[in-house]
């Protein structure tokens, strides 16, 4: 088990675990950030449906956000975005995604702005909200 912040050198690569309880799902979530070319493994969290390129440049926000909309997948927690914005200080250059199109393109921005819509929902479903 790595702790959170753990560096392993892969032979040229440096590979760092970050832990992220609970994001996007489990309380022992944790990605991997591939610090030599700058590639956050993220896991679940920008989950997309549907046929798309391998790689984009495009935002996949939307795409993440209807995934979201539709399944319900993640855990809707007061941490989920802060979590997301400790990600974007990383300023990854691409976001290496599990189900759908990986993201080369502003990824500290696409963390910030699935950071706002985890917020905006939290504060829907929150008693009162």
């Amino acid at each position: 088990m790595l702790d959170d912040g753990e560096v392993i050198d892969l032979g040229g690569r440096r590979v760092r675990y970050i832990d992220t309880p609970h994001v996007p799902h489990a309380w022992e979530s944790g990605l991997i950030y591939e610090e030599t070319t700058g590639t956050l493994f993220t896991g679940d969290l920008f989950a997309q449906v549907g046929h798309g390129p391998a790689v984009t440049e495009d935002s996949i926000v939307a795409a993440a956000i209807a995934a979201e909309d539709a399944f319900k997948a993640s855990s809707l927690a007061p941490p989920t975005g802060p979590t997301l914005r400790r990600l974007a200080r990383l300023n990854p250059r691409r976001l290496a995604v599990m189900h759908g199109s990986s993201y080369a393109g502003r990824c500290a921005t696409a963390l910030s702005e699935l950071a706002a819509y985890y917020d905006r929902a939290y504060a829907g479903s929150a008693p009162g909200g």
